[in-house]
């Protein structure tokens, strides 16, 4: 019996939702019924409460392809120094790192650990050739670090000058 009781009442309720379509905000759903009173900001209220469209908010607007001002894509860097010695590692990428950020101001040099590697990475190019073409400057500037020089695939930043 009382799932019959409550099966005509969710019936009666669900019908009675239906039937009514006036637009409701979130606020009088709540409050129907309960006699709590909320209240809210005026801009709230206005932004809850379905608005008809006009004729001019109907025509197209034109579309602009936005350029992001800055973030991360795939490219490439030039590895400098990989090393996976604990005591020495860190302390070595740091020293290569301030040595070719005073040589070449205009790159700039990531010291990344990813376990258990400490690694010298230098520039933001987004092509092959201007990494090639950096880590040949590299090369020419401290030859004792060309053996380690290699061009790598990187996730690097971009700005809004490149």
């Amino acid at each position: 019996m009382n799932k019959l009781f409550l099966s005509v009442i969710f019936a009666a309720t669900a019908i009675t939702c239906i039937a009514d379509s006036s637009p409701a905000t979130i606020v009088d759903h709540i409050t129907i019924g309960t006699g709590n009173v909320i209240n809210q900001p005026e801009a709230l209220l206005r932004r809850l409460i379905i608005v008809e469209e006009t004729e001019e908010e109907e025509q197209p607007k034109e579309e602009t392809v936005a350029r992001p001002t800055s973030g991360r894509m795939a490219g490439y860097r030039v590895q400098v120094f990989s090393d996976n010695n604990t005591r020495t590692a860190k302390t070595e990428a740091n020293s290569k790192q301030r040595i070719i950020s005073s040589r070449f101001p205009q790159y700039q040099t990531y010291v990344m650990y990813t376990s258990p590697y400490w690694r010298l990475k230098v520039g933001d190019f987004r092509t092959q050739q201007e990494a090639t073409a950096a880590a040949d400057e590299l090369r020419k500037a401290f030859p004792a670090y060309s053996k380690e020089i290699r061009v790598v695939r990187d996730r690097v930043n971009i700005s809004a000058a490149d």
